[in-house]
């Protein structure tokens, strides 16, 4: 703490620094009795303290989320808790006080900071409904589609003028809601929800535009600092952290079932997921598309929750399936990502948010996979590069990669398997080793796998990206890539092999669902030849896509065998035409 006061005179004020929010977060993942007690009196020394530097007022509000994530004691949490109010106070003092200090809290996604990031067109719609005073157009970016272009579909015709001249975005759209009410998003999120085309397209044309959205917390939930899941009973750590412990024995543990809750905390649950990653610049289409009656809450013990957010039947993917989650500790959004299950593989990624780094992460994680594993029956989870570090420098450094490691994910590749058991070996012998970034580097050429026991092996190679490229390769091949021509040739042999009728009287959901897997289906050789129950299973399955529980698709492809054995063999084609075609690149002459 440093002290200052006005010309040496006067009551002396106490200044939080830096090094005191520093000594405070150092200590906040010990749980001793000693160490409790330290806490607490760095708390209060911090409580007492005026915050005048933006920096550290972002600090301290990161700290105090851990400790109200991890809390000790009852004291501690209480404390902490009017600590952030305080600190949510503070942020607006500074944010009035100057434009250096907004800029400091800028992107922090904290109370009364501002950010402005790009969005996709469900989620602006959901802040022009949820938050319409707290969202609005920042800029559209120079290499944007014009919004007059867009504004043609929406605009009565005899506006013509209006958008005939060449002038930029944000002015034309400035001077068309010069006197209309509410904010410039809203309105344009209205012209675009009149706009005669399906919401798939709305989406697409939003995202063309390349529209930053402005959006202000002020001290609501939308900000970090007020972001809460739904209230439970406080979990208190005594001792130390969860570390060491059988990923294997948590991922077993039988799940609760889970808790029934009323449509507004479903909505609460999305409404707080949204607003945490918005704020961000994140966001997951699972979440983003999520309705109530696809929420699914569990409580898994140590004040940890999850909370499945499964996409609706209008924006799913064509053969696997989405399911977002938000990992909550003590209520505090710790994390967020999603798992993409298919028979019994699936992949699977996660994001700590940054305050709540240094506690029980893996341990936290590993519950994510008890879920998926035990609610869609996977066995093999895949991570793929991009979650410890193709696409960013963060992730090389920060060791996400052995993070994976310990918890018994290896390299799909087995040369690097083998130069990551090595270089593993010289971690443990040498407590000080750090791998390189160029050997991190070269762990993100192959994908991570984690295989549980039990299940069927021959399933661990039925990727839904092969199946999709077994359909392009079809196309290409047989109809020499007119779609159109091979979505009927396919409808038609799979609806005939499979005796399906009646199809027209069907919810249009599981029409179009139905539809789309005749693509997969055509390419079953022996299809007519199947039992007529297995024929039957195949079009449930097939319907099941579309229906509102997603999980009805998993588990009759599960139960059917000559359905997954087909799936298999497809996706096996794909590695044989592979290894074809690299062949004949071998036996070219040079």
């Amino acid at each position: 703490m440093s002290r200052s006061g006005p010309g040496g005179r006067g009551r002396a004020k106490t200044i939080l620094t830096a090094e005191a929010v520093g000594e405070l977060r150092a200590k906040a993942s010990r749980f001793t009795s000693p160490a409790g007690a330290k806490k607490a009196s760095l708390l209060r020394a911090c409580s007492g303290s005026t915050i005048e530097d933006a920096r550290v007022l972002l600090a301290y509000h990161d700290c105090l989320l851990f400790l109200l994530a991890y809390p000790q004691t009852p004291a501690l949490n209480s404390l902490a808790g009017r600590e952030l109010a305080r600190v949510a106070t503070e942020a607006k003092r500074l944010a009035e006080r100057g434009a250096r200090d907004r800029w400091m809290l800028e992107d922090s996604g904290a109370a009364w900071s501002e950010t402005s990031p790009a969005l996709s067109y469900p989620i602006a719609r959901w802040l022009t409904e949820r938050y319409p005073d707290q969202a609005d157009v920042a800029l559209f970016a120079d290499d944007g589609l014009p919004l007059r272009v867009i504004l043609r579909l929406s605009m009565p015709e005899v506006e013509e003028v209006a958008l005939s001249r060449e002038r930029p975005s944000k002015e034309l759209l400035d001077d068309l809601t010069r006197h209309v009410e509410g904010s410039k998003l809203r309105w344009l999120v209205g012209q675009l929800a009149t706009s005669p085309c399906s919401e798939e397209i709305r989406d697409h044309l939003f995202e063309s535009l390349r529209t930053y959205v402005l959006i202000r917390p002020l001290d609501s939930p939308l900000a970090r600092t007020f972001a809460r899941g739904l209230p439970c009973e406080p979990f208190y750590h005594e001792g130390s952290l969860i570390r060491g412990f059988d990923p294997r024995v948590v991922v077993a543990e039988a799940l609760p079932p889970p808790r029934k809750l009323p449509v507004r905390d479903r909505q609460h649950l999305i409404d707080t997921a949204r607003g945490v990653l918005a704020v961000l610049g994140r966001e997951t289409e699972a979440i983003g598309s999520c309705l109530p009656d696809g929420v699914e809450y569990l409580e898994l013990g140590r004040g940890i929750s999850i909370t499945l957010y499964a996409m609706p039947p209008g924006r799913r993917l064509a053969i696997d399936t989405h399911v977002g989650f938000m990992l909550f500790k003590n209520s505090m959004p710790l994390a967020y990502g999603g798992g993409w299950p298919f028979l019994e593989l699936c992949r699977i990624g996660i994001h700590i948010f940054e305050p709540y780094r240094g506690g029980e992460s893996a341990y936290a994680f590993c519950q994510v996979l008890r879920v998926y594993q035990q609610r869609f029956a996977a066995r093999h989870f895949l991570a793929e590069p991009s979650q410890f570090g193709a696409d960013q420098g963060e992730g090389l450094t920060s060791g996400a990669f052995w993070f994976y490691y310990r918890l018994g994910f290896r390299p799909v590749d087995r040369q690097l398997a083998r130069v990551a058991d090595a270089e593993f070996a010289r971690i443990v012998a040498d407590g000080d080793h750090r791998t390189a970034v160029g050997v991190l580097r070269r762990f993100t050429r192959s994908n991570l796998e984690l295989t549980l026991p039990g299940g069927d092996a021959s399933m661990i190679r039925c990727d839904p990206a092969d199946l999709s490229l077994a359909v392009t390769r079809w196309i290409g091949e047989r109809f020499r890539g007119d779609r159109r021509a091979a979505e009927q040739a396919a409808g038609e042999k799979v609806a005939g092999a499979l005796g399906a009728s009646g199809i027209e009287g069907w919810p249009e959901p599981e029409r179009r669902s139905f539809r789309s897997l005749c693509l997969l289906l055509a390419m079953v050789p022996d299809l007519d030849q199947w039992p007529a129950a297995d024929r039957r299973k195949a079009i449930a399955i097939m319907r099941a896509k579309g229906m509102t529980d997603e999980r009805v698709y998993l588990e009759r492809m599960r139960a059917h065998q000559r359905f997954r054995e087909a799936m298999a063999e497809l996706a096996a084609t794909v590695h044989r035409v592979d290894r074809k075609e690299i062949q004949a690149v071998i036996k070219k002459p040079r």
